[in-house]
């Protein structure tokens, strides 16, 4: 089973992921360093966001491979239609031809893998978010401003839309209503409402010899 976590920058994913490694999910990280055009494509887009794009798509289909477990649910703390999102943000309005290739890719990729079991949509006000990006400070995130966290949740707003009227499963979920860090025990009750939606027998996923504590809500529509 594979979920993946869709959200912009400062919303969550990687620390909801973090607590759900916790408790026995199988979680697999982007790793943004192992990018050889990130940098130069903040620094110059026009010549290196096609490179970096393509890579994204590329490694994509290389950590769901390579990490996925059968054993395990798999959750992805950045989902595929995250990149989608960039990508049509980098290129919509700058090469319709770039952007063209780069959707076929994901759409033979997204073949070749299926669909996601689950998307798990975070979401929080831009504001909070721009909040969240400044207190972690990295180096790449420095110049982000509002209107371009904004315009990124519109974007994801869209594609998920589109998800749900496609027939995937998808559980929204707001984080300023939700404290992700060390919260194993909101992990469980998300743990335990999956399970419920999937009919899956939970001792296969979580840690054994747990304790199970649930009593916290699961925000979600």
């Amino acid at each position: 089973m594979r979920i993946e976590l869709v959200g912009g920058l400062g919303i969550g994913k990687s620390t909801l992921c973090h607590a759900l490694d916790k408790i026995g999910f199988n979680s697999i990280y982007e790793n943004l360093s192992t990018n050889p055009f990130l940098a130069d494509c903040f620094k110059d887009p026009a010549n290196f966001r096609f490179p970096s794009q393509m890579w994204f798509a590329l490694s994509k289909f290389h950590e769901i491979k390579k990490f996925e477990r059968n054993d395990r649910i798999n959750v992805l703390d950045q989902s595929v239609l995250n990149v989608r999102a960039y990508t049509n943000m980098l290129f919509r309005n700058e090469d319709a031809d770039a952007l063209h290739i780069i959707n076929q890719c994901f759409d033979y990729l997204e073949g070749k893998l299926g669909k996601p079991d689950l998307l798990i949509n975070l979401k929080c006000s831009p504001q909070e978010q721009l909040r969240r990006i400044r207190g972690r400070n990295r180096d790449h995130e420095k110049s982000v401003a509002l209107d371009y966290i904004a315009d990124l949740q519109q974007e994801m707003n869209i594609l998920i839309n589109q998800a749900k009227a496609d027939g995937y499963a998808v559980l929204d979920i707001d984080t300023e209503k939700v404290y992700f860090p060390d919260n194993v025990l909101y992990a469980e009750q998300l743990a335990q409402q999956i399970a419920d939606m999937f009919k899956l027998d939970l001792t296969c996923v979580l840690e054994q010899g747990r304790p199970y504590q649930y009593g916290l809500a699961v925000a979600a529509e």
